[in-house]
């Protein structure tokens, strides 16, 4: 289970010279923009000039170091002016000094090195300087990027990819993004894979993302692992494999990535390719959480409010909510509205529970069945019944079913003018379509009745069965009112 669902709907520490790099990933529903990821230290040195080898590098103080990079870079080495540009960056055996570094990152470009143009590309994206500046980013790494440094391809390509600093375009982006991949650079071939794997910029093509994503765990990559364990559970591009996604997650987890730790948790809550474990899920969400990822807080929020997995704890729930409300999180901004509308553990607000719905519907349809049914009721605002067949329709028509059932309810009961059976049924089997089991129980009673559809004893005890098997409890007892009325009454 992906997104969850609430409940209550239902009620890198650098060591030396860096190189920068954008790393991009669509994981599932989330897709996060992961702007800097800084890669390399020292080695950048040895990969891209070889003039500082590994094993001399560990014996060399950082002073003893500079002297050297200095004197090179007194000498026209650009590699080295390079260095010292890296060195007051990052305040590495001297004082950091950004105005230096940059120029001296300005002076290594002129000499030829493309990687200066990179990373004082970096600084300007950042605003690390000031205010940032992502058109004149954009002009270092294309800079960099046509000299053939993969790091700035793959910057540059994220900058189309998101139009920071330049108009959106999906096939540049694709386009400098594989140029960065083909040169080996296992950012690059992640993005690729990500591209390839929701189409962006060229045709989808999940077994290729696959492929691409087993090489960059090939040659190092965590994040990896994770999408990777996607396309393996859900059986894109190749057969399902939940035992091997399951691996991925456990290497990605171990290694402290917070969707691995996410994505485990709900295995454990659902009890999917595992023996179901609440306790365990609660200590993935709970290492995710504690480093920010909005969903795992909106997930251990629940675990709290319900006392699954721990004891209940409303205050801890609360601020868990709030917290992922904070990062934009649709599924939180929805449960504080339904905690303010029933004043559970924080003073009873129709006003902040309607101010909660409207925030949580730009992206969790469900919120609008909420906001529909407090005016349809009246709470908090003027009861405004065409205002709540209004957010009922729109949630229906951006698939969310429980719009169907109670728009359904609504046309069934007419409130402020004559019922409409027949849209009532018509709304009803649509939720039905989608499987809910409410739906099926309705459906079950407008045969019974007659009320919404021809009156049929066979069909109602039929859909009143169908409910029931999910675990529809009404459903059960009208079932169990109805085969007695058939064996007493044959005819009726």
């Amino acid at each position: 289970m992906r997104i969850l669902v609430s409940l209550l709907c239902l009620l890198a520490v650098a060591k030396g010279l860096p190189a920068y790099a954008v790393s991009w990933q669509a994981t599932g529903s989330e897709k996060e923009l992961l702007l800097t990821k800084g890669v390399g230290g020292l080695t950048l040195l040895h990969n891209r000039a070889g003039k500082i080898h590994r094993s001399t590098r560990a014996e060399m103080s950082k002073s003893a170091l500079i002297n050297s990079l200095s004197a090179e870079a007194l000498a026209g080495n650009a590699q080295a002016v390079f260095g010292l540009a890296v060195a007051h960056e990052m305040g590495h055996g001297v004082p950091r000094d950004l105005p230096v570094a940059m120029e001296l990152y300005e002076r290594a470009g002129e000499m030829g090195l493309a990687a200066a143009y990179n990373n004082l590309g970096e600084i300007y994206r950042q605003g690390k300087h000031g205010e940032a500046d992502p058109v004149k980013a954009r002009e270092l790494y294309q800079l960099a990027a046509d000299w053939g440094d993969a790091w700035a391809q793959n910057n540059l390509g994220l900058l189309y990819l998101h139009g920071i600093g330049v108009a959106r375009d999906p096939k540049l982006a694709f386009y400098w993004v594989k140029g960065a991949a083909m040169a080996g650079l296992m950012q690059g071939i992640e993005n690729l894979a990500g591209l390839y794997r929701d189409g962006v910029g060229v045709e989808r093509d999940a077994m290729r993302s696959r492929a691409l994503y087993k090489k960059a765990i090939a040659l190092g990559s965590i994040d990896a692992h994770v999408p990777l364990g996607e396309l393996l559970e859900n059986g894109d591009g190749g057969k399902a494999d939940l035992m091997g996604a399951i691996r991925h997650y456990r290497v990605a987890a171990d290694a402290g990535h917070l969707l691995g730790n996410h994505y485990l948790g709900t295995l454990y809550e659902d009890g999917v390719g595992v023996q179901r474990d609440l306790e365990l899920a609660f200590y993935h969400y709970e290492r995710a959480a504690k480093r920010g990822l909005a969903r795992s807080q909106f997930a251990l929020g629940r675990f709290y409010l319900l006392g699954q997995g721990t004891k209940p704890n409303l205050k801890k729930a609360i601020g868990l909510y709030k917290a992922a409300a904070k990062q934009g999180n649709a599924q939180a901004l929805n449960d504080l509205g339904v905690l303010y509308e029933n004043g559970r553990g924080v003073p009873q607000s129709y006003e902040l529970a309607l101010e909660f719905y409207t925030a949580s519907s730009a992206r969790f349809p469900f919120a609008l069945t909420n906001a529909g049914l407090l005016y349809l009721n009246g709470r908090g605002v003027p009861q405004d019944i065409e205002r709540a067949k209004d957010l009922f329709r729109e949630a229906s028509e951006r698939g969310e079913p429980v719009g169907d059932v109670l728009l359904g309810k609504v046309y069934l009961q007419g409130f402020d003018e004559e019922p409409n059976p027949s849209e009532a049924a018509r709304m009803f089997l649509l939720a039905a379509s989608k499987g809910v089991p409410e739906a099926f129980y309705l459906l079950g009673y407008c045969h019974e009745s007659g009320r919404c559809m021809d009156r049929n004893l066979v069909k109602a005890r039929d859909f009143y069965k169908m409910a029931a098997e999910q675990g529809y409890r009404d459903a059960e007892r009208a079932l169990n009112q109805l085969e007695w009325r058939l064996r007493t009454q044959p005819h009726n």
